[in-house]
C-alpha cells in the first residue's frame, strides 16, 4: 500500500541552512528518548519558501508518543523545558561573540574551529527543542487538550462558575515576562526620557525622519545610546531566518509617531505594571479558589512554561540567524559565494567547505531554485540527500499526498483567547504584506513570528493555521488580549483579503458573512 504524505508546516523566508538542524535532529530523537516513529521525512524548498513534509501516520504516531510523554512524565517535561532555556541562553551568549571575531586575522582553520563549536551549541538548541515545544502539540493539540481536561476537572470539582476557556487562559498565562512585553517596556522607558527633554521632544515632532536618523547622535547622546541599545537587543529578533531585521529607522520612527500622537509614556508604563499585577493576583486567586493538587499545579506550570519557552527559544533562534549573516558574508568573500549560496548548505557542509576549501557553486544555485532535503532510515542507518531539479520533481511525482478537506463557509479551530468580532480579512505572511493591514482588520496567517507583531497589534482578531499553546499567534494574542482562533489548517489559503467574517473565538468558529 502506497504511503500517504502530508504537508505539516509551511515556512516563508526560509533557508536550507536553517532546516538542516531539525532535519538531522528528528532522526536523533530516539537517542534522547523522544520517539522513533519516523522512517522518512523531507523539507521541500522553492526559492525562500519551504514545506515540512511527513508520512501522515508517522507524524501522528510521533506526536502521540511525545504528547503522552509530556503528560505522563510531568517532572521530566519541566526539566526538559528548563534545559531548552539553558541551551538557548548558551546559544545567545555564543552567537553574540561573532561580533568580536577578527576575520582579518583568522585562517580557515580558525574559522572551522569556532564554527564547529558554535554549530554544536546551535544543534542542541534547534534539534531537540521542537520535540516538546512544537511536535507534541502540533495539529491535534494533544497536550493543550489534555491539560484543558485536567483544568476542567479541577474547575468542576471546585464549583467555579467561570468558563473553562476563561479559567484556562488565566491559569496558563506565563509568570515570566515575555519578549514582546520586555520590548514594549524598554521602548516606553526611552519615550519617558525623551518626554522629559522638551526641546528634543519638539525636534522629534517637527523633524523629518531621515534627519533624525542621520543626526540623532549629535542631537542628544543619552537618547541616542538608549535607542541603539534597544535596537541591538530587539531588532535581531525580527530577522526570522533570512532577514532583513527591522532597521534603526523603524524604532526612531516609532518614537517620533509616539511623540506626535501626544501619548504619555509614564501612564502607559503604569498600565503595563498594573496589568502584570492584575494578572498575577487573578491567577493566584483562581488557584486558591480551585484548590489545585500538587500534580495539577505541575500541569499548569507545564502550560505556562511551554508558552514562555517557545517564545524565548524562537527569539534566540532568529537572533542567531541575524548574527550568522556576519559569518556568511565572510565565507562569501573567501569562497566567492553570495550569502544565499552559503545559506543553501547544511551546517556540516559549511564545515566541509571551510576545511577542504572546495565548493560547487553551480550545485548551490540549483538548490536555490528547487531542492528537497530528504532523510530516511534504511537497515537501521540514517541516510540523507538533497534532490534538485528534475530529480526532485520526479521524487514528488511518485508520492501520494493527503487529500485536502472541502472548503465551507464555517471554519473550526481552537480558542487561544476569547472574544467575538466582525471584520475584514487580511492575509499576512511576511513583513512586506503588513502595509495592507488596517486598524480593526482580522489578521490571518499560517503562523506568525516577531517580525509580524506590528500588524498583529492592529488586529481586532487573529486566526492561525498553526495551533496549540505554543504557537506564536496564541502567545501574542494573550499578550494583546485579542480574540484568537488557532489550528485552522490552510486558513491563509481558504480565507482571502477582503472576506467579511465573524470570529467567535470562544467557540473556535470563523464564519463568512
Amino acid at each position: 500500500m502506497k504511503k500517504t504524505w502530508k504537508i505539516v508546516e509551511e515556512i516563508p523566508q526560509n533557508t536550507i541552512f536553517m532546516t538542516g538542524y531539525p532535519c538531522k535532529g528528528f532522526f536523533d530523537w530516539p537517542k534522547h528518548g523522544l520517539g522513533d516513529k519516523l522512517s522518512e521525512y523531507f523539507t521541500y524548498h522553492q526559492g525562500d519558501f519551504s514545506q515540512m513534509v511527513y508520512i501522515a501516520d508517522e507524524f501522528d504516531q510521533q506526536a502521540e508518543f511525545l504528547a503522552n510523554k509530556v503528560i505522563n512524565e510531568p517532572d521530566w517535561t519541566l526539566d526538559f523545558l528548563n534545559n531548552i532555556i539553558i541551551w538557548s541562553d548558551q546559544l545567545l551568549k555564543e552567537v553574540k561573540r561573532i561580533e568580536t571575531w577578527n576575520f582579518s586575522k583568522m585562517s580557515n582553520k580558525d574559522i572551522y574551529r569556532k564554527l564547529n563549536n558554535l554549530f554544536k551549541i546551535h544543534y542542541k538548541q534547534h534539534s531537540l527543542s521542537p520535540s516538546i515545544t512544537w511536535h507534541a502539540d502540533a495539529e491535534k493539540e494533544r497536550v493543550t487538550k489534555a491539560i484543558k481536561k485536567i483544568v476542567d476537572g479541577a474547575r468542576k470539582r471546585s464549583k467555579v462558575k467561570k468558563s473553562l476557556i476563561d479559567v484556562f487562559t488565566v491559569l496558563s498565562t506565563p509568570t515570566k515576562v515575555s519578549v514582546m512585553e520586555r520590548e514594549e517596556e524598554s521602548f516606553l522607558n526611552i519615550a519617558l526620557v525623551l518626554d522629559n527633554k522638551t526641546k528634543l521632544k519638539e525636534t522629534f515632532i517637527q523633524s523629518d525622519l531621515d534627519e533624525l536618523v542621520d543626526g540623532l547622535s549629535s542631537i542628544d547622546k543619552e537618547v541616542s545610546e538608549l535607542i541603539i541599545k534597544h535596537f541591538n537587543i530587539f531588532s535581531p529578533m525580527t530577522y526570522q531566518y533570512r532577514g532583513p531585521a527591522y532597521p534603526i529607522s523603524d524604532y526612531i520612527g516609532r518614537l517620533q509617531a509616539f511623540m506626535r500622537e501626544g501619548l504619555d509614556a509614564r501612564v502607559l508604563l503604569k498600565k503595563l505594571e498594573a496589568k502584570r499585577k492584575r494578572e498575577k493576583l487573578e491567577q493566584l486567586g483562581l488557584i486558591k479558589r480551585i484548590k489545585l493538587t500538587s500534580l495539577e499545579k505541575k500541569y499548569i506550570k507545564i502550560a505556562q512554561e511551554m508558552m514562555y519557552v517557545k517564545d524565548y527559544r524562537k527569539s534566540v533562534l532568529y537572533t542567531t540567524m541575524y548574527y550568522y549573516e556576519l559569518i556568511f558574508k565572510e565565507l562569501g568573500k573567501r569562497f566567492n559565494l553570495t550569502i544565499d549560496q552559503v545559506r543553501a548548505m547544511r551546517y556540516w557542509e559549511i564545515l566541509e567547505m571551510v576545511k577542504s576549501g572546495q565548493v560547487k557553486a553551480d550545485m548551490l544555485n540549483d538548490r536555490l531554485k528547487l531542492a528537497l532535503d530528504y532523510w530516511y532510515v534504511q537497515d537501521d542507518k540514517v541516510n540523507n540527500k538533497v534532490l534538485i531539479g528534475s530529480e526532485a520533481k520526479k521524487f514528488l511525482k511518485n508520492l501520494k499526498f493527503q487529500v485536502k478537506k472541502k472548503v465551507s463557509n464555517e471554519l473550526k479551530g481552537t480558542c487561544a483567547y476569547p472574544g467575538k468580532v466582525k471584520g475584514t480579512i487580511k492575509v499576512i505572511s511576511v513583513p512586506k504584506d503588513m502595509p495592507k493591514m488596517k486598524e480593526g482588520d482580522i489578521m490571518v496567517s499560517h503562523n506568525t513570528n516577531p517580525s509580524l507583531v506590528p500588524a498583529m497589534k492592529k488586529a481586532s482578531a487573529l486566526v492561525s493555521g498553526a495551533g496549540g499553546l505554543t504557537c506564536h499567534t496564541s502567545i501574542v494574542a494573550r499578550e494583546l488580549k485579542v480574540p484568537c482562533v488557532v489550528g485552522i489548517l490552510g486558513c491563509n489559503k481558504i480565507l482571502k483579503d477582503g472576506d467579511k467574517v465573524e470570529v467567535d473565538a470562544a467557540k473556535g468558529m470563523i464564519k463568512k458573512i
